[in-house]
């Protein structure tokens, strides 16, 4: 189902397109052609878009549903790095990128299955941590940063370096969406996660 663009609310409509493509206010900006604080004065219902850009914007929010996830999924097929797109709360898995794959070639076979039954580590954390998990799912969370070992219990457990992954979290349908984008973290980097507030991003 596509985006209500002919509501009087913009700002909820704006805020919620951006957010459902995991876009900053500064790339939302760049798509439609405006600069970062027009998007944040729409978004705090300071201002509204003209009428050219309420038909760009109407364009934008008509993309069939299925495209979306077929984009994102083959955006995370090539992506350059470790990269991996789940459902949550149980993380199925839907995608990964060939680093993904190279780093840890088992877990092809965990595609289309939950995750959450051999998490470990800092990720297991975070499945347990009651109070993070409501966050995101009432969407009071834009993404979690983490610095992880291995985070899943497969054949490469043991061998699996240190990475720094960055989490953004969708709603799709009803659905919540993890992303994850990991890179390697430098020698010595403490291990944790934390999350940064939808209220923290600009």
């Amino acid at each position: 189902m596509s985006e209500d663009w002919g509501s009087e609310n913009w700002g909820d409509l704006v805020k919620r397109y951006r957010l459902r493509h995991g876009l900053t206010q500064e790339r939302m900006a760049g798509v439609i052609g405006v600069s970062q604080r027009t998007v944040s004065r729409w978004e705090r219902g300071d201002d509204r878009p003209s009428l050219d850009l309420q038909r760009k914007l109407r364009d934008l929010g008509r993309a069939p549903p299925a495209t979306l996830l077929q984009s994102l999924a083959y955006a995370v097929r090539h992506c350059p790095f470790p990269r991996a797109l789940s459902r949550t709360p149980r993380l199925r898995l839907q995608a990964l990128s060939e680093p993904a794959i190279s780093k840890r070639p088992s877990v092809v076979g965990w595609i289309g299955r939950d995750l959450a039954p051999i998490a470990c580590g800092i990720l297991e954390e975070m499945l347990d941590d009651a109070a993070l998990q409501r966050s995101i799912e009432a969407r009071e969370i834009a993404c979690v940063l983490t610095t992880t070992r291995s985070v899943l219990r497969t054949r490469e457990h043991r061998r699996i370096g240190t990475y720094r992954t960055v989490i953004t979290y969708f709603f799709h349908e009803g659905a919540l969406y993890s992303d994850a984008v990991s890179d390697i973290a430098p020698f010595g980097t403490p291990l944790g996660y934390r999350a940064i507030a939808m209220d923290d991003v600009v």
